[in-house]
């Protein structure tokens, strides 16, 4: 599906297999250079076959392979495995290149539609991995090592969404294992779709909190995402139709509380605000306390489907930047953006997809990397190549390569690098010099 509506064409699916679309894909010497900046790619990984769109989403997952290097876990929600739209994700080795083991879904499941980093749940000391599997109402928690199945979470009624996105808050209830943020945005307990979010213990599956959405049709929980450093605990929820405006408005928690420490709403031109994704950055304006980012790629402020992303302050809920998207139909907004400290200025940075961005090229994509301090576009990073759709999903992944430069995990899911959609995977070097 399309998430702007922007590019929606009713004969692409007819048109996926035709050989006259196939010849006019690019080559693969221009898939070995599809930027328009100067940019060193570290790593790639691509699809396995059209249609699965691989790098639906792409997460940090910390290393699992004992190299010292981070490691990551990507997903094809929409691959044909055990049946149709089952899905499959993948961890990888960043160090070596390595597949370090796969997992597929059942039948309908759409297994990696939510994925991130579990923490520790199984007390092996390495970290593992949390997977939405919505068509099927269900999250699965799997070992990081292995992939073995550690604890599966189930919804309450059919048509929840259960494990849309899913997350981790760390060990909140002090048992020595990570625990477990997941959510229902069609739940509908206060309505129709009014949504449900919950944590639960991730030694053995037991629910520790639940909190609903306002009103019917808010979607509450189509994006979540903790945070847990061992002194602050933040939980964050989505609720794409929800606020004043029935836009979007985004839910920040300090721990299992039931009340909101503050909420953000979308502005008069809002357009789906929480709908994809709203996070915590880490430290970005220097006061000790991590910062919260929200995402609203719907957001109109120059035409439909402009985009617009917001950071706020953790601790007193105000807003500290506004980036928004420079052309009507770029998608601006639709990766997690947590980027870690790229510049070494001792602050949180963020890195934001617009992957529908088509100046370069008719959905090239873009990701720009901005500086969590100052605001100041740091870097840009451009696709030139037609369909690649280049910031479909963007974190940071630490120094991959040793060369004293932070390197950044960026996917293309519409990429017909092997077919069409396919999809592919980045490791590229940010190419922003430490400061000293």
């Amino acid at each position: 599906f399309d998430l702007t509506g922007a590019t929606v064409d009713p004969n692409l699916a007819a048109l996926k297999d035709d050989p006259r679309l196939l010849a006019l894909l690019p080559t693969a010497e221009e898939f070995a250079d599809p930027f328009v900046e100067p940019v060193k790619i570290v790593r790639e990984w691509v699809g396995e076959a059209s249609g699965d769109q691989f790098g639906w989403i792409a997460r940090d997952i910390g290393d699992v392979d004992g190299d010292d290097i981070r490691d990551f876990v990507t997903s094809a929600p929409l691959k044909h495995t055990t049946g149709e739209k089952a899905g499959r994700i993948y961890v990888y080795s960043t160090g070596t290149g390595e597949r370090l083991w796969q997992a597929d879904g059942e039948p309908g499941d759409q297994l990696g539609n939510g994925i991130e980093a579990a923490g520790d749940v199984n007390g092996d000391g390495i970290g593992d991995v949390i997977a939405g599997a919505p068509g099927g109402n269900r999250a699965v928690v799997y070992s990081g090592v292995d992939g073995t199945v550690l604890l599966q979470l189930h919804g309450e009624a059919e048509g929840d969404n259960f494990g849309q996105h899913v997350a981790t808050i760390g060990d909140v209830n002090g048992d020595g294992h990570a625990d477990l943020l997941t959510a229902a945005p069609g739940h509908d307990a206060v309505g129709a779709d009014a949504g449900r979010a919950y944590v639960y213990s991730g030694k053995d599956g037991q629910r520790l909190w639940q909190v609903d959405g306002e009103a019917a049709g808010d979607g509450f929980g189509s994006t979540v995402y903790g945070y847990n450093d061992g002194r602050t605990q933040l939980l964050v929820v989505g609720a794409p139709a929800a606020g004043p405006r029935d836009t979007g408005r985004v839910y920040v928690y300090r721990g299992l509380q039931n009340t909101p420490a503050f909420v953000i709403d979308s502005d008069e031109t809002g357009g789906a605000l929480g709908a994809m994704f709203a996070a915590v950055l880490g430290d970005v304006d220097g006061d000790d306390y991590p910062d919260v980012y929200a995402s609203d790629w719907a957001n109109s402020a120059k035409g439909r489907a402009t985009g617009r992303v917001y950071v706020h302050s953790g601790a007193t809920g105000e807003r500290l930047h506004t980036f928004t998207g420079e052309t009507a139909g770029e998608g601006f907004g639709t990766t997690l953006a947590v980027a870690g400290d790229v510049d070494g200025d001792g602050h949180a940075d963020l890195i934001v997809g617009a992957w529908q961005y088509g100046a370069a090229a008719v959905s090239g994509g873009r990701a720009y990397l901005y500086s969590g301090k100052t605001g100041e576009l740091l870097r840009t990073y451009t696709g030139k190549m037609p369909g690649e759709t280049f910031g479909f999903d963007a974190v940071g992944i630490g120094d991959v390569d040793a060369d004293g430069m932070q390197e950044l995990l960026i996917t293309s899911a519409w990429s017909s690098i092997r077919g069409y959609r396919s999809g592919r995977v980045l490791v590229i070097s940010s190419g922003v010099e430490q400061h000293r």
